[in-house]
C-alpha cells in the first residue's frame, strides 16, 4: 500500500515535470467552478502556477474534516500574497447539486472545481481530505491524507515560499 502511494506520488511529480512547460488551453484558463477537471487538467493548472507554492486540496461537501479545513485555506489565501501561493480546490462530490449548494455557502477565494473520474486514481487518493503541496519548482513537497491544521499547512507553505 505504501509502495503504491509512493509510486502514485512519483508518477504525479513526473507528469508535472513533463507538462510544466506545456501550454494551458484557453478553455482551462477560463475554467469555471462547474467545470470538471481531469488529472491532466490539474497537472496543467499546477504547471501554470510554477514559481509559486501550489496547494491542491481534494475534498467533498459531505466530508466533515474537509469542511473544517476550508476556512483555514481561505484565511491562508488572504494572508499569503498571490505572487507566492496558488490554492486549487478539487471536489470529489458525486452530486453536482450538493457541490453547488456548498460552493455558494463556503465563500471560497480560490478556484474550485469538480473532479473527473480519473482523479482519484491518478493522485492516489485513498482518503479525504487530501492535500498535496507543490514547491515553486513544481515538485511534490507534501502529500497529506486527512485533516491538516491551517497552522501546520501554513508553516510548510511559508518555508517553501521563502526558499523560492
Amino acid at each position: 500500500m505504501k509502495h503504491f502511494r509512493l509510486s502514485a506520488l512519483f508518477t504525479a511529480a513526473a507528469l508535472i515535470a513533463v507538462l510544466a512547460a506545456a501550454a494551458v488551453s484557453p478553455a482551462l484558463a477560463q475554467a469555471r467552478p462547474e467545470t470538471a477537471l481531469s488529472s491532466m487538467d490539474i497537472v496543467k493548472l499546477v504547471g501554470e502556477s510554477r514559481g509559486k507554492v501550489v496547494v491542491v486540496n481534494f475534498w467533498a461537501s459531505w466530508c466533515g474534516p474537509c469542511r473544517q479545513e476550508i476556512p483555514d485555506l481561505i484565511a491562508m489565501r488572504k494572508r499569503i500574497p498571490e505572487s507566492k501561493l496558488a490554492v486549487i480546490g478539487v471536489s470529489l462530490d458525486q452530486d453536482p447539486a450538493m457541490y453547488s449548494a456548498f460552493l455558494g455557502r463556503a465563500g471560497f477565494n480560490y478556484p474550485v472545481f469538480m473532479a473527473k473520474s480519473d482523479v482519484t486514481q491518478a493522485f492516489g487518493i485513498r482518503a479525504i481530505p487530501r492535500t498535496v503541496v507543490y514547491s515553486p519548482k513544481g515538485e511534490v513537497a507534501l502529500a497529506h491524507d486527512g485533516f491538516m491544521s491551517g497552522e501546520e499547512l501554513e508553516k510548510v507553505v511559508i518555508k517553501l515560499a521563502g526558499n523560492s
